[in-house]
């Protein structure tokens, strides 16, 4: 019997740590745009006073971390109308940008300058657009804070949304290839839950962090074309053909991590 009892319990953690790891994390993506006269320095200064915020709603369980990311000197498409981003990531949507009141309180008891954040915030830039997301392909993280991190607004062709996803499902293999190679530190692919119209510039952002800029240079090349026929069956012909069939890079930023939870 107690033997049986042992059995039930291992099965039980394994089932409770299997259901764990195959949680959804979602990512509440805001595109920050500063206000005329004011600097990205004194934004990061009200981000900073704003993790104070976000460490207490990691505490209370609303949210798994929170970020703030800076463009990289103006390493930017023509078309990204942001200054910068923050994250925020959960693994549930209905408190994933919860603010109790009784938290903002508590807080502002504990630090009386709190009080004047919000305002504070209005006058250095504003929130003009967000993105709920959710992560559909990572290869682990590298933990790595000072990462340089390529960001993709990737937008399927008409008629090959579920393509992509079953395209992307493979690339992330090669990807992996990738890291085994030194070129990237880590992958990974979000797609939009909402807003999604058809004038939203992307329905996926795919993020690739890189340990630093001369990693740019990395002839990848040979990774792709030995995991296009080991993961696909295609041709170096076939599969460069296929990717600009089955989507198109909308934007494209180089950006790093400034402030955030996750130190």
């Amino acid at each position: 019997m107690k033997n049986l009892i042992l059995l039930f319990i291992a099965i039980f953690a394994f089932t409770a740590s299997s259901f764990a790891q195959t949680k959804t994390t979602y990512i509440n993506i805001a595109y920050h745009k500063l206000k005329p006269g004011h600097t990205i320095e004194e934004a990061m200064a009200i981000e900073k006073r704003w993790k104070i915020v976000h460490q207490k709603r990691q505490s209370l369980g609303l949210i798994t971390g929170w970020g703030a990311y800076t463009i990289l000197n103006q390493y930017q498409s023509q078309s990204v109308d942001y200054d910068y981003v923050s994250l925020n990531t959960s693994t549930d949507l209905n408190t994933i940008t919860l603010y109790p009141e009784e938290m903002g309180a508590e807080l502002i008891k504990q630090d009386p300058s709190l009080a004047t954040l919000i305002d504070d915030t209005k006058k250095v830039q504003s929130v003009f657009r967000n993105n709920i997301t959710k992560s559909i392909e990572f290869t682990g993280s590298s933990h790595d804070l000072n990462s340089v991190i390529l960001v993709e607004a990737i937008q399927p062709t008409p008629g090959n949304f579920y393509t992509y996803i079953d395209y992307a499902k493979k690339v992330k293999s090669i990807q992996l290839d990738r890291i085994k190679a030194g070129n990237i530190q880590e992958w990974g692919l979000w797609q939009h839950l909402a807003p999604i119209s058809t004038d939203c510039i992307s329905q996926f952002t795919a993020v690739t962090f890189l340990k630093d800029l001369s990693k740019l240079d990395f002839d990848s090349s040979q990774i792709y074309i030995n995991g296009a026929k080991k993961y696909m069956n295609l041709t170096p012909e076939q599969f460069t053909k296929k990717i600009s069939e089955i989507r198109e890079i909308k934007q494209s930023v180089l950006m790093k991590y400034e402030i955030g939870t996750f130190n």
